[in-house]
């Protein structure tokens, strides 16, 4: 019996293995269908509308790289970022997010900073810890020009405010990121100082904190600007400058500073981040009467996606303003160097790449020279996207400005970069909000070494 039932089951074993291969069968094909499709350069696109920048460019070969295995790396970052369709699964994963809608977000009585996002958790308890934030905020100005937050607001999963016609991002603050924020420039400070250089930490703000009065933001969960940067600030020591740039930017809110679909600030709200660090370390700005007014068009931007209510927001206007005098643009690569702009004419491109017009994207390093300033001073900006706009500015007040980008720059500290290129001032200009995370913070920390 024992053998008949052995006997009576090996079939039924064997047809298992052809059923499960039909089912597997199709979708090996497709995979191997994509695999190939992935390899087809024409097919892989070269520029990201939605994340306003230009994608990983195909590494050329060198012997360097090659026994390094950067080569490979390289390969395998080109291969991820400019996957063919790669702009048309963001947007799904953007319209899926968006799909979860908003959550009503209650927070506890009290001093509203103390519940933001990025909390310290208790190991112990699993209770979250308060931060204290001493520093007290600018004053509003008397006659507010944001918008009315009350009860038209609407919050995201994403982290994204829509509010009427506008969408902001939240403001999160962290005690232990902001002590890490000054940290590093205090250590940068001191070695910058040995050598004769200037630091000057002055953050891009967010636009909830310029946009949107004091009394919503608890409301919306976010942080209060001005006390977030005076905490930061607060702590600088003598070898830093530091920069109220929320204050100039507040005192005009009742102007076309930030867009209302994208999360940067306009070229003019770039000028009076620019214009407020100059008068702090004692520069002449440039007249923005000297600049000329650039109209690009209708632009969209990166919130146009993740808010519930898109057909609602405002389109935007992309404004770039040409410098008086001429500057010539080099984009430096990690093997070679190129000819790049100052500012691009995409007027004629989609409404999604408008901001491409401040340097044409995020480049690890660019080299903006100014021959018409002949007294050699030379500035480096540490930047993100937001600092795109405000380079063209920087151009006016020195012979040369190095713009590096924080997040794809890995060659060298800026202490010895500075000795290298014989730098004169650092402006350290990142969004507010990368201050107030660890991955930002572990970039600045690298450096600042």
């Amino acid at each position: 019996m024992s053998d008949m039932k052995h006997e009576s089951e090996a079939p039924v074993q064997q047809e298992q293995y052809p059923h499960g291969l039909r089912l597997v069968l199709p979708f090996l094909m497709v995979l191997a269908l994509l695999t190939v499709v992935s390899f087809i350069i024409p097919l892989r696109p070269t520029v990201s509308e939605s994340e306003k920048r230009e994608l990983t460019e195909f590494p050329a070969f060198s012997v360097e790289t090659l026994l390094s295995g950067e080569y490979f790396d390289e390969i395998t970052l080109w291969f991820s970022d400019t996957f063919p369709g790669r702009e048309t699964w963001l947007n799904v994963a953007k319209r899926t997010e968006s799909l979860h809608g908003y959550s009503e977000i209650s927070i506890a009585e009290g001093d509203f900073v103390d519940e933001l996002l990025n909390p310290v958790e208790s190991e112990s308890s699993g209770v979250l810890e308060e931060m204290e934030v001493t520093a007290t905020p600018e004053p509003i100005p008397e006659q507010w020009g944001g918008v009315d937050a009350g009860d038209d607001a609407e919050i995201y999963m994403s982290g994204v405010i829509q509010i009427g016609d506008s969408a902001f991002n939240r403001l999160g603050f962290s005690e232990q990121c902001s002590e890490l924020y000054t940290q590093s420039m205090n250590r940068l400070g001191d070695k910058l100082a040995e050598k004769g250089v200037r630091l000057i930490s002055c953050p891009a703000p967010t636009a909830i904190g310029i946009l949107v009065e004091e009394q919503y933001l608890k409301k919306l969960n976010s942080a209060d600007q001005a006390a977030t940067l005076a905490y930061m600030h607060d702590a600088l020591n003598d070898n830093v400058i530091g920069v109220d740039t929320v204050s100039a930017l507040l005192e005009h809110n009742d102007e076309y500073v930030y867009f209302r679909t994208d999360h940067h600030w306009t070229a003019l709200g770039a000028y009076y981040a620019y214009e407020a660090t100059c008068f702090a370390i004692g520069k002449e700005p440039m007249p923005l009467e000297e600049f000329e007014e650039w109209d690009k068009g209708e632009f969209i931007g990166s919130h146009y996606g993740k808010v519930k209510y898109p057909n609602k927001l405002k389109t935007d206007t992309l404004i770039a303003y040409k410098p008086p005098m001429e500057v010539d643009a080099l984009i430096h690569y990690e093997t070679n160097t190129q000819e790049g702009k100052l500012l691009r004419d995409i007027s004629d491109a989609k409404v999604y790449s408008k901001y491409l017009t401040f340097l044409g994207s995020d480049y690890r390093l660019m080299e903006l020279t100014n021959e018409s300033i002949t007294d050699g001073s030379t500035c480096l900006l540490v930047k993100d996207s937001y600092g795109n706009a405000l380079a063209p500015f920087l151009t006016q007040s020195y012979h040369k400005v190095y713009v590096m980008d924080y997040r794809k720059y890995g060659t060298m500290s800026i202490s010895k970069f500075c000795e290298k290129y014989d730098v004169d001032d650092v402006w350290f200009s990142p969004y507010l909000i990368a201050t107030q995370s660890h991955d930002g913070n572990n970039l600045f920390a690298w450096l600042c070494k």
